[in-house]
């Protein structure tokens, strides 16, 4: 017989990954015209906007959003979230008064110099961004997962109908790059409308001790978790921006919009299973470890078996997927996604159960060894195919493959951390 949490939960999934399945789906829809409206060239641009973005986002909070949903009491669940947003208000400031004067050598650091002209769009995003994770993290404290489920239908809506819109008046990638930034500002009102009455009746308890002490008391995010966080972005956008300067950005256009549309299946288990998760076990405790660990093997297994269906037909029929959906010049986005699938697979399937499970049982540290792990392996799996001139197609399956391995030994260890803490 199911426990209370464990009914309470897949309720809780159930309801996130219909938002967020009904917004990919929008998504999708959208892409079949966006992809029409914009050249391979113009994706490629924005993949290495949204890569560059992502790598700024862990510095947004400097991830003490995680601590929103931990603590049991509600003074320190306001003033953790009061500290997010001090600390998000700083780092806006001083991202964009470093990026007013210095842009040029930072983009070009970063390898990004063909977004040069569009560096004004970054700490727009990464405000939007900032917000929008702080209120989703206080909704989660309370399992208010119905206006979690209605911000994810927003945000896509929002995004796609910006970029067609814009794309019909000939923008050309100014209209993806606003397009992105309103999708990250999208459903941010359903969010304050919700948590409104919550936010007023204690804000009366926010203290600028208290916000001292939610500081020092979670200070292992700031240490371990951006570090770990900026690492997991870097093994994505390492392979993004190499390609943009190795490849081109045609060919970066190409392998975006495989691992965009691929990975819009693995974000709805991390971003639907994954809040679910982290709020079900948050709030049993490390008291309850044996009830953790059933749930977590159950979740695993039924993501697994959810996972074959989609990315086996993407492996046998990719390029005619692809060709078929987004016209004749996506062809080799078909080839490419046919080889990503082998690490999806694993990552859809470890995704939506890691941060909840590190986060509850404190293992800052192993969490940031093992980002470290993974952004080596991406590194070096680069590496190896540039020192050997490998094509597109043979970089991808190595990357695909080193991933796998790693996806794998993480799987592993977080059934090592539940049966160690038993």
């Amino acid at each position: 017989m199911k426990s209370n949490s464990d009914n309470t939960l897949f309720r809780n999934i159930l309801k996130l990954i219909t938002g967020e399945g009904i917004g990919r789906a929008i998504g999708f829809m959208a892409a079949l015209v966006i992809t029409r409206l914009y050249t391979p060239s113009d994706f490629g641009i924005l993949a290495v906007f949204t890569s560059l973005c992502a790598l700024f986002y862990p510095f947004c909070t400097l991830r003490y959003c995680l601590a929103i949903p931990l603590h049991s009491n509600e003074r320190v669940g306001i003033n953790s979230l009061a500290a997010c947003l001090c600390v998000l208000v700083i780092n806006t400031v001083i991202a964009g008064i470093a990026l007013l004067f210095f842009h040029s050598p930072v983009l070009a650091f970063f390898s990004s110099a063909s977004i040069d002209a569009f560096w004004y769009f970054i700490p727009m995003a990464f405000l939007f961004h900032g917000i929008s994770e702080i209120l989703s993290y206080y909704s989660t404290r309370y399992r208010d997962f119905t206006t979690i489920a209605k911000v994810s239908v927003a945000r896509m809506s929002v995004g796609a109908l910006t970029k067609i819109i814009l794309g019909m008046f000939r923008f050309n990638v100014t209209g993806l790059l606003i397009g992105t930034i309103m999708a990250e500002s999208g459903g941010l009102t359903m969010f304050i409308r919700a948590c409104w009455k919550r936010l007023k009746a204690h804000a009366r308890d926010v203290t600028l001790g208290r916000i001292r002490f939610v500081l020092k008391r979670y200070i292992g995010f700031p240490l371990y978790r951006v570090p770990s966080q900026l690492l997991l972005i870097s093994s994505g956008s390492l392979p993004i921006l190499y390609f943009a300067w190795h490849f081109g950005s045609g060919t970066t256009g190409q392998i975006s919009l495989a691992i965009n549309l691929l990975s819009a299946t693995v974000s709805i288990a991390g971003a639907s299973v994954g809040k679910a998760f982290y709020g079900e076990i948050a709030s049993l405790g490390m008291r309850n470890i044996k009830e953790i660990r059933t749930l977590t093997l159950r979740i695993m297994t039924r993501l697994f078996a959810i996972s074959i269906l989609p990315f086996t037909l993407i492996i046998c029929f990719g390029p005619w997927i692809f060709q078929t959906f987004f016209g004749a010049e996506w062809t080799d986005a078909g080839v490419f996604a046919r080889y990503l699938c082998f690490y999806l697979i694993f990552r859809f399937v470890y995704s939506p159960i890691s941060d909840g499970i590190f986060n509850v049982f404190e293992q800052q540290k192993l969490v940031f060894l093992l980002e470290v792990s993974r952004v080596v392996i991406v590194a070096l799996s680069l590496f190896i195919s540039y020192l050997y001139s490998f094509s597109v197609a043979y970089t991808i399956i190595i990357y695909s493959l080193a991933l796998t391995v790693q996806y794998i030994l993480s799987i592993l260890l977080v059934f090592h951390i539940l049966r160690k803490t038993l």
